[in-house]
């Protein structure tokens, strides 16, 4: 109980200070300094994955796992300046670092796992920078500052409700094998309260109600299954969280999680609900 109590305290205490932080960097700070925001989180990320799967006898490559991030969001914010670093196409990056990285591989004295760690290493590149890309694509939309503001806070409130109603009234498990704390009560009240959130938000989403709740609806559950995944992760790799950079909300995957998956559909939400505004 006390230990709950303490948890639920640094959750509190970390909320106060993050939130306004967040929101004064989305509305305020420049493009750049989101980007390098960005990439700050891929690298801490993307550290804490590889650490996990260390555990478990892989070792894929950061640096690999880094290039391919830098790639996806780089590509974001080069297309948007429309910047010119090379005088071909921007795919010829991804061929030269095939052959790059398969000329290192050359080198090495151990092939057992080769396979695998180029797997992880390319599903880290993956999966924290192709995904956490879309976060800056949706800041990039015209009025994007309070598009991602209106994602960013439904996912908070669908974390935060589906964590106290869940507390509080859970008894039917949805995966206990994967996140036996996650109750159906739970993920039922994150889905009714970011509903709510939404249609708190519509002059800044600029939707109409039947748009909104549907949107409400999509954020809760991408958000919901973001968080399932890397429970899935964490299972596999025999760690109860990804790390413990944040008190009380264990490390940076376990905060990114939700918004991973729940970026890239809300990106294409409001792009394709855009056309028929």
């Amino acid at each position: 109980m006390a230990e709950g109590y303490n948890d639920l305290t640094k959750r509190i205490v970390i909320a106060i200070i993050s939130i306004p932080l967040i929101v004064l960097i989305i509305l305020e700070g420049e493009v750049l300094l989101f980007f390098i925001l960005l990439l700050i989180l891929v690298s801490l990320g993307l550290d804490e994955l590889f650490k996990m799967v260390h555990k478990i006898g892989f070792k894929p490559s950061f640096v690999w796992g880094f290039i391919l991030a830098l790639y996806f969001i780089g590509t974001v914010f080069i297309n948007f300046y429309n910047l010119k670093f090379f005088p071909y196409d921007q795919e010829l990056v991804i061929i030269l670092m095939i052959i790059f990285y398969s000329f290192v591989q050359l080198f090495k004295e151990d092939y057992s796992k080769l396979l695998p760690n180029l797997s992880l290493s390319l599903f880290g590149g993956i999966y924290l920078g192709y995904l956490l890309s879309f976060i800056l694509k949706i800041r990039l939309l015209p009025g994007g500052s309070h598009y991602l503001l209106s994602l960013l806070f439904t996912i908070w409130i669908n974390d935060s409700a589906a964590y106290f109603i869940g507390t509080k009234y859970g008894k039917h498990k949805i995966f206990p094998q994967i996140s036996p704390k996650k109750s159906m009560e739970g993920s039922i009240g994150g889905i009714i309260f970011s509903i709510f959130s939404v249609l708190l938000l519509k002059n800044w989403l600029n939707m109409e109600f039947t748009q909104l709740v549907p949107l409400g609806l999509v954020i809760a559950v991408t958000a919901q299954l973001g968080d399932f995944f890397e429970s899935m992760i964490k299972r596999c790799s025999g760690v109860k969280d990804s790390g413990n950079l944040i008190p009380g909300h264990g490390g940076i995957l376990d905060r990114l999680d939700s918004i991973l998956f729940a970026a890239p559909v809300f990106y294409y939400y409001v792009i394709y609900s855009q056309a028929y505004i």
